[in-house]
């Protein structure tokens, strides 16, 4: 497997205390990507023996409900490997989360296995999703109602303006034909941010993308639709 950032963070990627594994790869090129290294193939190569021993270790900080999340890049990518880990990792008793844009084959594979699913929901409109990303919205949805019956899930909205803020209407059609399935998962709104700019940087990369900046207005107000909808908000 090959991993280009290891960390602990608490109840931002997933509940309790984490150690955040960043797999290497992704299938997209969100242009405001906060990890580009998972774009360029960066990191180290370890075994699958090797990262479950070192996960293990860490089972004294997994406080208040804590496990292993796996993200990326785009984990779901190195899903075989994947899968074999987290049979290891659930046969000690060990919570895994993954966070994933839920657009490749080996999300499929991979899902049923978590105990805590954050997904990428970028954009409702297929034309700009493709365009900006490279993501494939069909895909996406179809694996977002596949998981949603036999998970709770955790979906995340990168607010962006100038790719989807003019959405918001198309995003709560969306979710309203989620919740005819399940109302099992909410929705958390994360505001552009430019963190991942020095990185790209570092890497001898153009960051394309700027004045992406939304006000806390705007997603008070998303926030506000989303609620009127009974849909589930969550702010970490």
């Amino acid at each position: 497997m090959r991993i280009f950032e290891k960390g602990f963070n608490y109840s931002q990627d997933g509940p309790g205390n984490r150690l955040v594994l960043h797999l290497s790869g992704c299938n997209l090129h969100c242009p405001w990507c906060s990890n580009p290294e998972g774009l360029f193939q960066s990191g180290t190569e370890y075994s699958v023996e090797d990262i479950f021993a070192e996960i293990v270790s860490c089972k004294p900080m997994f406080f208040e409900g804590g496990g292993v999340t796996f993200t990326g890049g785009e984990c779901t990518l190195q899903s075989e490997e994947l899968s074999i880990l987290i049979d290891k990792l659930h046969d000690e008793k060990i919570n895994v989360c993954i966070e994933t844009n839920a657009s490749t084959d080996g999300f499929l594979s991979v899902f049923e296995k978590v105990d805590y699913l954050i997904i990428d929901y970028k954009c409702p409109d297929a034309d700009i999703l493709k365009n900006i990303t490279g993501a494939d919205l069909s895909a996406i949805e179809k694996n977002i109602f596949t998981a949603i019956g036999s998970k709770f899930l955790h979906i995340r909205i990168p607010f962006i303006d100038g790719f989807n803020t003019h959405l918001v209407d198309d995003f709560i059609v969306f979710f309203e034909k989620l919740q005819k399935n399940s109302s099992d998962f909410d929705v958390e709104i994360l505001p552009y941010h430019e963190y991942g700019k020095v990185k790209w940087e570092k890497l001898g990369q153009e960051y394309k993308y700027n004045n992406g900046k939304v006000t806390n207005q705007e997603i008070h107000d998303f926030e506000a639709q989303l609620r009127e909808k009974n849909i589930k908000v969550r702010r970490s």
